[in-house]
């Protein structure tokens, strides 16, 4: 019975080895596959609000280069904004219930 355990143990050792090898790297420390997803999940989350943040930056940047250069873009901005009216407007201010 003892030998029959230790014939199949060194039969199997490699095997067992690699299964070691493979559930170590697979859960266990920083640099596991478990980890690596969720370090994957988190970049294309960032890049995704890298984007948002660029494309904001860009309407920002074409926004103030129109403010610069444009005086119907400062009336324009005046008024969504600000409610600021000419002498001759009313404003009406609509507001939504949620």
């Amino acid at each position: 019975m003892r030998n029959s355990i230790k014939q199949w143990f060194f039969k199997l050792k490699y095997v067992i080895a690699l299964l070691v090898f493979i559930v170590a790297i697979g859960f266990v420390g920083e640099s596991s596959i478990v980890n690596r997803i969720g370090q994957q999940r988190e970049i294309s989350r960032l890049k995704g609000e890298i984007d948002e943040y660029n494309r904001k930056f860009e309407k920002d940047r074409q926004t103030l280069h129109a403010l610069k250069n444009d005086v119907e873009a400062i009336k324009e901005v005046a008024r969504s904004r600000y409610f600021m009216k000419t002498d001759k407007e009313d404003i009406f201010i609509v507001e939504e219930d949620e």
